[in-house]
């Protein structure tokens, strides 16, 4: 508990505490194929895929692992609409959330869907598809690492990554990819995430917002909570109050406006979710499941 309070509340963003050992590498892997036969064009229109996929994009990330042989349980980071931005520097020695969740044990796999597209931002546009794209594509890679357990990955994304997170562990007859069938993600965690998603998924899912969030706004999440199948029994809603848009990440301090909204940090918010994500992931990643 002192290295997480250390870690999360210091505004200085002393990251001492965590081993200077963590380093993250730079990988390419390529994007999930998309189905060839049985995806029907009105699946294919309301999932915004093209009639005629193009050729899987080879996608940049950045791979951190723990000491040690492993096999390790993963999770793979999908940042949100603006870039990697505060949530991974490549030129950084040292990066909040990758660090801290590889010095809990796991490989962390850092998506980055815009560099190899020559993306700058799309907060104005429904990026679904190719993030989910890169989703599968990043947990089919992460199967071929002799070091990673791939009965035990879960995916973590961040406002447009945390609607991808949803789409991608939604039922599997629904997904639109080549995936082996014994390959799947076994939970999913979503940073303010609510711009009215279908929580259709009988998989554990934890959905985290902040109650004052003027872009993922409570009053969608309590919505998609409400309207969600009788399935979605392990989905879970946890809210913070007085938090907004990107509560968890300390160079959000002081506040500022991005994109329209409003954007700042909040230590107790960080924490409390630091917490509970932790506990998640333990609890979904066993090896005894």
């Amino acid at each position: 508990m002192h290295l997480l309070r250390t870690s999360i509340i210091s505004l200085a963003i002393c990251w001492s505490a965590i081993s200077s050992a963590i380093g993250a590498v730079s990988v390419q892997f390529e994007g999930a194929r998309y189905l060839s036969a049985g995806l029907k064009a009105g699946q294919a229109v309301k999932d915004s895929v093209p009639l005629f996929p193009p050729a899987p994009a080879r996608v940049q990330g950045y791979l951190q692992k723990p000491d040690g042989a492993g096999p390790f349980p993963a999770v793979i980071l999908l940042h949100g609409c603006a870039g990697l931005g505060s949530l991974f520097d490549p030129r950084l020695g040292r990066n909040f959330w990758p660090d801290l969740l590889t010095s809990w044990g796991y490989v962390v796999l850092i998506v980055d869907s815009f560099v190899t597209r020559g993306l700058k931002e799309t907060c104005d546009t429904d990026t679904r598809s190719y993030r989910m794209q890169d989703a599968f594509g990043a947990l089919i890679f992460l199967s071929t690492q002799s070091d990673v357990d791939a009965r035990r990955v879960a995916l973590v994304g961040f406002s447009a990554g945390g609607v991808a997170t949803i789409a991608a562990i939604r039922k599997r007859d629904t997904q639109i990819f080549e995936v082996p069938p014994t390959l799947d993600f076994r939970a999913g965690v979503a940073f303010y995430p609510c711009y009215g998603s279908s929580l259709d998924t009988a998989k554990p899912l934890l959905i985290l917002n902040g109650e004052d969030d003027d872009w993922s706004k409570q009053s969608v999440c309590r919505s998609m909570m409400n309207l969600r199948p009788a399935t979605a029994r392990a989905v879970r809603l946890m809210s913070f109050p007085n938090a907004v848009h990107g509560f968890d990440r300390p160079t959000m301090y002081p506040g500022r406006m991005a994109f329209g909204h409003w954007i700042e940090y909040n230590a107790g918010a960080a924490e409390q979710a630091a917490e509970a994500l932790r506990e998640f992931l333990k609890e979904n990643l066993r090896d005894d499941q």
